[in-house]
């Protein structure tokens, strides 16, 4: 037993949804014509209970480290570029630093478990767990204690933005080496082909992508995952930036709070979130399709669809100015769209474009 164990998920207001539905079927337009943008709106309304709410304040919350399974030869990137660019992204130079940026949101950069390379600035908020995991290959990346802890981190610091007014969390991680571990995670939850599991991540040579497809089919027959829970899967092969990341998604879920789902290892962090508390999915938005192999297919698992697809396997959280952008324009239009009565049209004359739409989905199933 842990403190995860029954972990709280806020109920759903399902008036505050079916609200949201009424003043979009009242708006001037083919009803449902919207689709997405409807749809999305109205899940947040289920999510804040509130119809017509707003995200006027938005952070991306990334958490950054070290991954011992680099010994393997399973990246490109030196092990230091971790440290380097979590300088870089709290200093604004990054890609999702710049995203956020034009999109007029924030990012919070959080070290759980950088290796010590040199100094960090005031920007970066240090929650370190430990400074690196292990290497999997030759023991448990992190200790049941390290993995609970982790998480918790991710649920302090979401709570502490929640509590600062934020309405809307994104993730993001930096960590070389950290799609072989969220692969390892994924591999291990959806017991899927190992080969699907794993992608390029940042860019590795097709030896260096043998390694890593061997590391994985190793490491599942050498600790038994496919019998083991999440938090056994996550110390054997886990890393701390997919543990913090789970716990922003819990505290979204607890608190009543949407989060938006990056790329591959934060979808990852997703399902171990809907894992540990079931439910919680429902408080998830995706925002892209990432390049990574196993992206859709982990989305799919959540009942997920991206917004967008972009060809982007950056990572960082990079696809969620996307999703807030889009959410952005959802609102207004929800907000300040005429009415029916107040252009003088009968609606009753027009069909109603979202049950035919229904209709076609229930024929495609």
């Amino acid at each position: 037993m842990n403190q995860f164990e029954n972990f709280p998920v806020k109920p759903l207001d399902d008036e505050a949804g079916l609200r949201a539905r009424e003043i979009w079927d009242s708006r001037t337009h083919p009803i449902g014509s919207l689709g997405t943008l409807e749809e999305m709106t109205i899940q947040l309304a289920r999510i804040t209970g509130e119809p017509m709410g707003d995200l006027d304040k938005k952070v991306v919350i990334v958490m950054t480290a070290d991954n011992g399974i680099y010994e393997e030869d399973v990246s490109s990137s030196p092990q230091e570029f971790t440290y380097l660019l979590t300088n870089a992204m709290a200093n604004g130079e990054t890609g999702v630093s710049n995203l956020c940026a034009c999109q007029g949101s924030d990012v919070a950069v959080v070290n759980i478990g950088n290796l010590p390379f040199g100094p960090y600035n005031d920007r970066v908020i240090q929650r370190v767990v430990r400074e690196g995991s292990n290497n999997f290959m030759k023991e448990k990346a992190l200790t049941k204690e390290e993995v609970l802890q982790g998480i918790q981190v991710g649920i302090d610091v979401a709570e502490d933005y929640i509590k600062r007014g934020y309405k809307i969390l994104g993730t993001g991680e930096l960590g070389i080496a950290n799609t072989t571990t969220s692969s390892a995670v994924l591999a291990a939850l959806s017991k899927y082909p190992v080969e699907d599991c794993v992608g390029l991540g940042g860019g590795i040579t097709s030896k260096q992508l043998e390694k890593k497809l061997n590391v994985i089919k190793k490491a599942i027959e050498k600790y038994d995952l496919y019998n083991q829970d999440i938090f056994e899967i996550l110390s054997c092969v886990g890393g701390l930036d997919i543990c913090g990341l789970t716990g922003v998604f819990l505290a979204g879920a607890k608190n009543g709070v949407p989060v938006v789902i990056d790329g591959i290892i934060s979808v990852v962090a997703a399902l171990c979130a809907e894992t540990i508390a079931p439910g919680a999915k429902e408080f998830f938005f995706a925002s892209h399709l990432s390049k990574e192999k196993a992206a859709l297919g982990c989305l799919h698992m959540l009942g997920k669809e991206p917004l967008v697809h972009l060809n982007m396997r950056l990572g960082e959280g990079s696809g969620c100015p996307f999703t807030f952008a889009i959410f952005d324009h959802a609102l207004y239009a929800l907000k300040n769209m005429g009415t029916f009565d107040s252009n003088a049209i009968e609606n009753t004359k027009l069909v109603n474009i979202r049950d035919l739409d229904q209709g076609d989905d229930k024929k495609n199933d």
